[in-house]
């Protein structure tokens, strides 16, 4: 189908390292491609990723990658295309700026606890960073600021990435970037809901079992104080080995 200017559109997906960005915004791609959309993707994790090339790990230069992928995303925005971002993207203000220039915008906060986080890092690098062996590592002792105005948060720990699509497609006809149409085609022939997009379930946390009847004990006679020893003579204090504080 053609596009005309002004329908293309950003997913940015957001999250930390090993929450699951990179495999939503391929199987993203695939299904825009299926359905006859343009689209690009733009991993950040992709290790020939020229948007971050050359840099490292400070503020300057993870703001620095998220306005390069910004700068692209909106020139091919123009021309109709859907373009997926998976970034780590920490800073709250970075992600916002590039929301201000582009503005057919949506931000997907792809969120999992840290022991999922933990158990999907191969190369130990979470654990390193706990372990004071790495820095720079982000929410660990460098910051992630999580959106406070996401249109979708994905946890991926407890909802399939089936899922979360379907949960974005309808977001997506809800802001009338994608019509019930195109929809049906994302989707292998369903319609969008009439109300919006169905919150996914969560997971209850375990009820805390009900503590049982306090057993009182009676305290014990107190024993005479022993006879005190000479004091001896005063030496200088040894500090504690070790951690102080």
């Amino acid at each position: 189908m053609d596009q005309q200017h002004g329908t293309g559109f950003v997913i940015w997906l957001t999250g930390m390292a090993g929450a699951g960005k990179s495999t939503l915004a391929h199987q993203l791609s695939k299904r825009f491609v299926a359905a006859g959309r343009p689209a690009e993707v733009m991993d950040g994790d992709a290790p020939n990723e020229l948007f971050t090339r050359g840099l490292g790990v400070t503020k300057e230069d993870r703001d620095t990658a998220v306005r390069r992928f910004g700068t692209i995303s909106r020139m091919l925005v123009r021309h109709g295309a859907v373009v997926v971002v998976a970034s780590l993207s920490p800073f709250r203000e970075a992600r916002d700026a590039v929301r201000r220039e582009v503005r057919r915008f949506v931000e997907v906060f792809v969120d999992a606890p840290m022991d999922t986080l933990i158990a999907r890092d191969t190369e130990g690098m979470y654990r390193r960073a706990l372990a004071h062996e790495l820095t720079n590592v982000a929410g660990i002792d460098d910051p992630y600021e999580p959106p406070v105005h996401a249109e979708l948060v994905v946890r991926t720990d407890q909802e399939k990435p089936d899922a979360a699509l379907g949960r974005l497609f309808q977001k997506l006809v809800d802001m009338k970037y994608v019509t019930p149409a195109e929809f049906a085609l994302l989707t292998g022939g369903l319609r969008p809901r009439k109300g919006g997009a169905k919150p996914p379930k969560t997971v209850p946390p375990p009820k805390a079992k009900a503590a049982g009847p306090v057993k009182v004990v009676a305290p014990a006679k107190a024993a005479k104080p022993a006879k005190k020893p000479a004091a001896a003579p005063a030496k200088g204090k040894q500090a504690a080995k070790g951690r102080r504080g």
